[in-house]
């Protein structure tokens, strides 16, 4: 008989191995007094570093391509995109926390050390993997 969880965390390991060549630093951060104030740093969890891969959504489409008999304003439109920017996938086995909505994600040349871009994590959604699809939006701020 199959054990499925064995089966799982090796596909995740697989596909871990094939896809995360990219390199990426997680900026764990804390609410501040105020609602509405910026977060800050959190000084209680630690940043770390991961691979993982990255994936941009789909590029809104030109006028005249965007189905046509279904939508009819730009405002149909809108509806339609996606909710967040990108979608970071690693796998977390050996991540020593995990990472939570707000924290932000830190996409690093893996040659240069240079940031290529950051990110601040709008959902992660769960499914049972080790293999977690983080969906992120870029930010300019930092904690």
């Amino acid at each position: 008989m199959i054990d499925w969880n064995e089966a799982l965390a090796a596909t995740d390991s697989t596909v871990a191995q094939v896809f995360d060549r990219e390199s990426f630093r997680v900026v764990p951060t804390a609410r501040r007094v105020g609602v509405n104030d910026t977060r800050i740093a959190d000084p209680d969890r630690v940043g770390f570093s991961f691979l993982g891969s990255i994936d941009f959504g789909p590029a809104a489409l030109a006028p005249g391509f965007s189905h046509p008999s279904t939508l009819s304003s730009d405002r149909d439109r809108a509806r339609e995109m996606p909710a967040h920017e990108a979608v970071v996938t690693a796998l977390s086995t050996d991540w020593p926390e995990p990472i939570k909505v707000e924290d932000q994600i830190v996409w690093v040349d893996l040659e240069t050390g240079a940031e290529k871009g950051r990110f601040i994590v709008a959902a992660i959604p769960v499914d049972g993997g080790q293999r977690f699809a983080i969906f992120v939006n870029r930010t300019k701020g930092r904690p």
